[in-house]
């Protein structure tokens, strides 16, 4: 395996947010630089998800990457340098990447020890889906009124449930 650049880290993690949209990154927790909970501090393979739809920002910089994370239901700005992380992939596909160099001794000989599930390499192009082709039929256009008024007089402040119209 080549010897992977802190930069090759964040491609990685913007490669698979791209094309997969959730990844796990696997990292030392006991990292200088590394912001998480106090609880996971001396966690040496803390697992944080990051998903592509998260409502908030997801961070990717030279030498880290950062977002507010949850941790039962609790926000935390977490920071994550890239030395830190030792492992990304989807935990659906197992594509991702593995920086032997970067895991702490113990994770190592966890590894080396116990048989463990070989990531798959990147696919060099995004995989074909089977979806079903779009019909043919025209999308029907809705607008939301506010207490079922006619969309031709101005609107009046309502209480009431907003109603769905047909558009013509």
């Amino acid at each position: 395996m080549e010897k992977n650049t802190p930069h090759d880290k964040g491609e990685v993690i913007q490669l698979l947010l791209k094309r997969e949209g959730r990844i796990m990154l696997c990292l030392d927790a006991t990292n200088p630089g590394v912001d998480v909970p106090s609880r996971f501090k001396k966690d040496i393979s803390l697992m944080l998800i990051l998903n592509s739809k998260m409502p908030q920002p997801i961070h990717i910089e030279a030498k880290c990457v950062y977002s507010e994370l949850r941790f039962g239901g609790i926000p935390h700005n977490c920071t994550i340098p890239f030395d830190a992380i030792w492992s990304i992939f989807n935990p659906d596909t197992n594509h991702g990447m593995m920086w032997p160099e970067s895991m702490p001794e113990a994770v190592l000989k966890q590894h080396q020890m116990t048989p463990f599930n070989e990531l798959k390499p990147l696919p060099p192009h995004p995989e074909p889906t089977n979806r079903p082709k779009a019909s043919a039929k025209k999308s029907i256009p809705f607008q939301v009124i506010e207490g079922g008024a006619d969309p031709k007089t101005p609107p009046v402040k309502s209480t009431s449930k907003p109603n769905l119209k047909l558009v013509e």
